[in-house]
Order: structure tokens, then C-alpha cells, then sequence
């Protein structure tokens, strides 16, 4: 029988509802105990489908119009990805991720990301995807799986005489840099004296649109200035821009990565727990050196 592919209306919510609830039941059950299925059911009851109709984007496969799977790209991340148990190992899933990495792509996204249940981890496996790290809720073992696509926005090494203005008002807009210390201009030649090859941007044709500085001390490396225009965020364009500089940094033998985030902007925590960070118990502490601090 075919199967078509299709954006989902609310008028499959019902459809949609069952045929996650069934392969939870069914394959998902396999994995997790029932208190972590009965969790998960919770949030794909009919109600619960039409609210996120209205925050992702939802695709179905149906056969002669009754829906038999789904899944949904919420930014750059796959979600709820579920095949009637009676149909699956025929390739519908697979039908379902080729439309998904599609949107994706023309949505500027390099890195999809899919947080996969155990029963699922062979099937994105399959598919390109690897493993990157393991989340816990409660006894729910998640596994958060990476998959690079070709991207429209390549990500290199800064050119001063093409970059510079571009780079200084992004670092600008995105951080509010008014410190004498902190002035773009200034950490740019800076930057560029140490002439350590970890200075990256991504950018649109002509354009910048993302940046990344890392640093390297022959024993740990940091992470600086992550930075990406507004209209190009949650489209893994920072995320992009990390794995970028974390190769450039493990080819240098670097063993741990480091980086600081400004009080106050705890926004962005969940961007970096996300490619594989933590919060770890320090205490940041700094000092100025006024004598090498241009004076307005």
C-alpha cells in the first residue's frame, strides 16, 4: 500500500495520538519500565498533540488517508518519531527522516539532533546518526544522537580585511560590549597576534553571521565569543560553530574544554548542556590589568 508523507493538521491529532501510544506500548515498552511509559504517554494524548502543532513542525505518514506514523523537527532537533508497531521494518520511519532532514536543511540547520529512546538508538544509527552523550530523568535513560548535514553556511577561519566590521558588530549587538577591555576592535588584533588559527566564522555568501574564538594552552582549551545573528539561532548554526572549534582543539591535543558564562545571561545554559557541557563547581575569578587596558 503507499505511503505518503505529509505536514500534519489538526484534524490528525487523534491519529497521531494512537499511533504513539501504541508503539509505546508495544516497542518502547521492551526497554523502560511501565511508570516511564505511562510518563511519556502522558504528553501525546490528542490534546496534548494539537498544542505542539502549534510549536513544531509535524509530519505524518498515512496509508489511504489513516495516519500510520509521525515525527516533527522542533528547531533543530528530531522529536517523537513513532511508527505503528504493526507497520514498522518497512521503511516508513526512514521515509519519515529523509522529509525531516529536507526541512532541515532548507531551514538552515548543520546539526540535527535527536534524543533518542534505547529502542530507537539502532534505527538513527542506521540513518548517520552517533551518540554523544546519555541524559537521565529519573530512571528514563535518554540518548542524545548528532547527525552533521551539509550546510549553506560554511564555517572557517576569520579574514581580517573581509570580517572585521562584521565581526565587531555582531560581537556588539550579541554581547553589549562597552568595557574598554572588551571593545571588538581590540580583541580582534589581539586575537590576531597570538596567530593561533582558532578564530572561526560562519557566514552567509558574503556575510558573517556567526563567530567563535578558542584558545589553547597546551593543556586545556576555552571557548569565546559563540555568537550568531538573531534571524540564524536554533537552526544549529552554534552548535556547528562548536564542533568546528572542538576538532580544531582535539587535533591540537587539547584534553578538556572550558568556557565561561556571563551572570545573568542563564538563557544560554541550555544551549551548552545541549552540545555536551556541564556546570562544574568553581569559583571564576579575574583580573584586570589597567596598564594594557586602552583608556577611552
Amino acid at each position: 500500500m503507499p505511503t505518503e508523507v505529509r505536514l500534519a493538521q489538526p484534524n490528525d491529532a487523534e491519529g497521531i495520538s494512537q499511533v504513539i501510544l501504541a508503539a509505546l506500548h508495544s516497542s518502547n515498552a521492551q526497554d523502560y519500565p511501565a511508570d516511564v511509559i505511562a510518563r511519556v504517554a502522558s504528553n501525546f494524548t490528542p490534546e496534548a498533540v494539537l498544542e505542539l502543532l502549534k510549536r513544531r513542525i509535524v509530519l505524518v505518514a498515512t496509508q489511504a488517508q489513516v495516519v500510520v506514523a509521525t515525527a516533527a523537527l522542533d528547531a533543530s532537533a528530531v522529536r517523537s518519531v513513532f511508527v505503528n508497531p504493526a507497520l514498522q521494518g518497512q521503511g516508513i520511519g526512514r521515509l519519515l527522516m529523509t522529509e525531516i532532514e529536507i526541512r532541515a536543511r532548507e531551514a538552515g540547520v548543520t546539526v540535527l539532533v535527536v534524543p533518542s529512546s534505547l529502542t530507537a538508538e539502532s534505527f538513527y544509527s542506521a540513518l548517520g546518526f552517533q551518540t554523544v552523550r546519555d541524559v537521565y530523568h529519573g530512571n528514563e535513560r535518554t540518548l542524545v544522537m548528532e547527525k552533521a548535514l551539509s550546510s549553506r553556511h560554511p564555517i572557517g577561519p576569520y579574514r581580517d580585511r573581509l570580517h572585521r566590521a562584521q565581526v565587531a558588530a555582531l560581537w556588539r549587538l550579541a554581547f553589549g560590549y562597552d568595557a574598554p577591555h572588551n571593545r571588538p576592535e581590540m580583541a580582534i588584533d589581539r586575537k590576531l597576534a597570538v596567530d593561533d588559527g582558532l578564530f572561526f566564522v560562519a557566514t552567509d555568501k558574503n556575510t558573517v553571521i556567526g563567530t567563535l574564538m578558542a584558545g589553547y594552552d597546551g593543556h586545556r582549551g576555552w571557548l569565546y565569543s559563540v555568537a550568531v545573528q538573531p534571524e540564524y539561532r536554533r537552526q544549529g548554526l552554534g552548535a556547528s560553530l562548536v564542533r568546528h572549534a572542538e576538532q580544531a582543539l582535539i587535533a591540537l591535543g587539547c584534553m578538556k574544554i572550558n568556557l565561561q558564562i556571563t551572570g545573568g545571561n542563564d538563557a544560554v545554559v541550555g544551549f551548552y548542556e545541549a552540545v555536551g557541557y556541564g556546570i562544574e563547581p568553581r569559583i571564576s575569578m579575574g583580573k584586570k590589568i589597567a596598564q594594557n587596558i586602552p583608556q577611552p
